[in-house]
């Protein structure tokens, strides 16, 4: 059986505002708030304009470097960070709140996108480093956003009484009582235990 992918126009989606739905149609009254529009085309004079920018590599070389000490590294892993001294590589950088369990799907997707568009790129200009970066942006506070998931069609919030950035929040009863909420569920599906496996290996 063959499949063949299709893709309907983000408005159609009715998931996103007018001002994203124009730039993403680059609209000409938004072109002034912006130098580039994101499109092969516009990757050398993006290069260009970034590269003519001074910046203290090491400084996030060495940063990035005592991040990862205490992790498991790959041979790809130490060779972006090593990279990064370059002054011919640049980076496809991406970020996302942190939400319980990773949040809506498209945090992945974010991540794995800005792993392919990083290497689109090395095909489009070889001479050129891109190394794909994804951070937190664990100073967001909107736990009302990033404290709930969507399970079987229910709602499963974590009810702390913790404020503030929601990337210093610790562990507590309350998120335990969501786990195992969440482990009831779906620790008897297949690969339920290794999902939850995983998920406890971050706690």
């Amino acid at each position: 059986m063959n499949f063949k992918a299709t893709g309907i126009p983000y408005g159609q989606t009715h998931s996103f505002s007018k001002l994203a739905l124009d730039y993403l149609n680059d609209s000409e009254a938004l072109q002034p708030f912006y130098q580039q529009f994101p499109r092969a085309e516009s990757l050398a004079a993006t290069l260009k304009a970034k590269g003519a920018y001074e910046q203290n590599r090491q400084i996030l070389v060495d940063v990035l470097t005592a991040q990862y000490q205490n992790l498991d590294q790959t041979e790809a892993l130490v060779k972006s960070i090593g990279l990064l001294k370059q002054s011919n590589t640049f980076t496809i950088t991406t970020a996302h709140q942190p939400n319980i369990f990773t949040g809506p799907l498209y945090f992945v997707y974010k991540i794995l996108h800005a792993i392919k568009l990083a290497e689109y790129c090395h095909t489009l200009y070889p001479d050129y480093n891109f190394v794909p970066v994804y951070y937190m942006g664990s100073e967001d506070a909107d736990l009302d956003e990033l404290g709930h998931i969507h399970l079987n069609g229910e709602k499963l919030v974590w009810n702390t009484r913790q404020t503030g950035a929601v990337g210093r929040m610790t562990i507590d009863n309350d998120l335990l009582k969501l786990v195992d909420r969440i482990e009831s569920e779906i620790g008897v599906q297949p690969h339920g235990m290794d999902i939850m496996k995983a998920v406890k290996s971050f706690m």
